[in-house]
Order: C-alpha cells, then sequence, then structure tokens
C-alpha cells in the first residue's frame, strides 16, 4: 500500500512539475506589447518591484504631505487667511502619486512627487486683506 502511494505522489511531482515549466506552442509566439499579452513572469517582476519602490517612496511621499499640510496651515494663520496662498502650498505637498504602479515603472504615467493643483475657476479668491485703495494721481505744476 505504501508503494501505490509514493508511485503516485511521484506521478503527480513530475506531472506538476512538466505543466509548470512547458511553454505551449501558442503562447510562446504571442506578442508582448500590452497587459493582456505579458508574460506571467513579466507582470510578476513588475508587481513585485512595484510594492519594493512603493514602499520606501510612499513614506516619504506621506511624510512631505504632512509637513505641507502643517506649513500649509501656518501659511494660512501667517498671512491672515489667505487661501490662495495655503492652496498653493497644500496643493503642492499633499497632490501627487502615493504608490508606484507597474504602469509608472513601465514609463505609461508619469510619477508626481510635486502635485499639480486642479483646474479652478478664475473667480478671485476671497481674502481677509482688504483690496488697496487707489493712488491719486500727483498734481502737474
Amino acid at each position: 500500500m505504501r508503494n501505490l502511494f509514493t508511485k503516485t505522489v511521484a506521478v503527480l511531482v513530475v506531472a506538476v512539475f512538466c505543466g509548470l515549466t512547458m511553454v505551449p506552442p501558442g503562447l510562446a509566439q504571442q506578442a508582448q506589447s500590452d497587459e493582456e499579452t505579458e508574460s506571467t513572469a513579466t507582470q510578476y517582476g513588475l508587481g513585485v518591484a512595484s510594492v519594493f519602490t512603493s514602499l520606501p517612496y510612499s513614506i516619504g511621499k506621506f511624510v512631505f504631505a504632512t509637513m505641507g499640510g502643517i506649513f500649509g496651515g501656518f501659511t494660512w494663520v501667517f498671512s491672515g487667511g489667505n487661501d490662495r496662498a495655503a492652496n498653493a502650498v497644500w496643493d503642492t505637498s499633499m497632490r501627487g502619486t502615493y504608490v508606484i504602479s507597474p504602469r509608472h515603472l513601465k514609463g505609461e504615467e508619469p510619477v508626481r512627487f510635486l502635485g499639480v493643483p486642479p483646474v479652478r475657476d478664475e473667480a478671485p479668491a476671497s481674502t481677509s486683506m482688504p483690496e488697496p485703495a487707489p493712488v491719486a494721481p500727483a498734481p502737474t505744476p
């Protein structure tokens, strides 16, 4: 009985090994231009690389964004509640890429450590500071 079990396990191990190592001819001839036709090894390698590059990058981006949030708050307070000045700090520090994906590694998407501000209406920002009064022209003699 033990001999039959050992032979069965050996045959299964050989069959699984052959199934994992032999590439069907149809798969070997496919083009590898986009994600659907990329090899599994390439996709796996890009996934592993994105995880290991995202770890230090995400920590740095998180610290930078946190400090930007704090300094943006200081900017708002010390500028007298000027939303435009504070948003300039917040948009630059808190927007952008937080995780590196395989699309970033392949160059299909840019990695933006510094954020790009969103498109806003061209209406003037409200500030707590009043507009300066117009200066009257000096009389000419």
